[in-house]
């Protein structure tokens, strides 16, 4: 099967390497084509279009930071919508707004194509694994058809309802994990500006009912100094912003949630939106200035 990939970047380079190792006949496109050159040096192909994606690939996947970029793929000049065939089945796989992948599935129907939203969970390192969870939103009969190429990325693949859902699903893991992350960012520094070792409080912590996977990392992340990319803050206030968007939509009230994003945009503002999420610790390390660290590997 032909499969095209198109955004090459942190997540998506992990996830077209495992698609290549799978032995699928892989056509990629992004921005830059030298992020594609260790695909391109194994066998996958290069396109310079989206709409050369579609012409050439029966199944193409999209992994892009946001709804602007997934629209422009789709709708520009040279994208995936001049580039469509009858029966092409075109899977999206970033965060994206419910709302405008129902649009395209939408316009996509138009044309003979099913669309899925197939956003996932677990990191860079569960990309970099092969070991993500895929929550797909669609036709449950087209998540068949392609059930093969999502495992060959993830170990967990859960059908969620009618396109669109995927991204519901997503949004609220990430209103979640988001608010945890700040929570645990502010409650440590209090911690530790109030006078105790990090490395104790963390012991504390995740043995007793404030135990959540974000607190799980800070071994390895925060107590480390270690604020990397993987998932970058500026890309969590999208998300957290996507989640308050989705709650006007549908007239469920997320003080909590929009209390987040004030958060997150202060840090972003402060300039610390190119850190991973767990960075928006700095910000408040450097307001009242402690800092959270262990000398315990």
């Amino acid at each position: 099967m032909n499969v095209g990939f198109i955004g090459i970047g942190q997540m998506g380079a992990p996830m077209s390497r495992h698609l290549l190792e799978a032995g699928y006949d892989l056509t990629v496109h992004d921005l830059r084509k030298d992020a594609a050159k260790h695909l391109l040096d194994k066998g996958a192909k290069w396109a310079d279009t989206p709409k050369a994606v579609a012409e050439t690939c029966d199944v193409v996947i999209s992994c892009l930071p946001t709804p602007i970029q997934v629209q422009e793929v789709v709708y520009g000049t040279h994208g995936l919508m001049a580039g469509w065939k009858t029966g092409d089945i075109y899977v999206d796989m970033s965060t994206n707004s419910p709302t405008v992948i129902r649009q395209v599935a939408k316009d996509a129907k138009a044309k003979g194509v099913a669309v899925l939203d197939a956003p996932v969970t677990g990191g860079t390192r569960g990309a970099q694994e092969g070991t993500l969870s895929i929550m797909v939103g669609g036709d449950k009969i087209f998540l068949e058809k392609i059930r093969e190429i999502l495992q060959a990325m993830g170990k967990k693949i859960f059908h969620v309802g009618d396109v669109g859902c995927g991204n519901v699903a997503k949004l609220v893991n990430n209103l979640i994990s988001l608010t945890n992350n700040t929570i645990n960012a502010q409650a440590f520094v209090l911690g530790v500006k109030a006078g105790i070792d990090p490395q104790v409080l963390w012991e504390i912590t995740t043995s007793g009912t404030a135990n959540n996977w974000n607190l799980q990392q800070y071994p390895q992340t925060v107590f480390q100094g270690n604020f990397e990319p993987g998932f970058r803050l500026s890309l969590g206030f999208k998300d957290i912003g996507l989640a308050i968007q989705l709650g006007r939509e549908y007239g469920v009230p997320l003080s909590v949630g929009a209390a987040v994003e004030q958060s997150l945009l202060e840090a972003k503002a402060a300039g610390f939106e190119d850190k991973s999420v767990d960075g928006f610790i700095l910000y408040l390390e450097k307001l009242v200035g402690v800092e959270v660290r262990s000398a315990k590997k």
